[in-house]
């Protein structure tokens, strides 16, 4: 799974090299290195090294900083926030894989709103 950062970093490698006219196989030479590489760099499947970011950015002629822009806004993409302490207890995990084996839809939909409504229920 891609991190957020990386992606957004690999995101603007990729408009960088397509707006110099580059394929990946060129850029790939350029650095000596496949272009499955630079596709998992585009991906964000792989992380690019500090060493390698800079010298792509001299490459494509391109400050540093450019591959930098816009992180604030990657970094407050809303993340689910942990209930309680974070853990789950062993029957929440177990409930959470059996809701999820089932096929999306109405009878899913229906069960998760009466497990909802029992919760709210018992707090009240």
């Amino acid at each position: 799974m891609a991190d957020k950062f990386d992606a957004a970093i690999g995101k603007r490698l990729r408009q960088l090299r397509t707006e110099r006219g580059l394929t990946q196989t060129q850029l790939g030479d350029m650095l000596d290195v496949s272009f499955q590489q630079i596709q998992k760099y585009e991906k964000g499947t792989n992380r690019i090294g500090s060493g390698r970011l800079w010298v792509i950015s001299r490459l494509l002629n391109a400050p540093i900083t450019y591959f930098f822009e816009d992180l604030e806004e990657v970094q407050q993409i809303a993340e689910p926030e942990p209930v309680g302490d974070g853990r789950l207890s062993r029957d929440s995990v177990q409930l959470a894989r059996a809701l999820n084996e089932l096929a999306d839809g109405e009878v899913k939909s229906q069960v998760a709103k009466l497990i909802k409504a029992i919760a709210k229920a018992e707090h009240s």
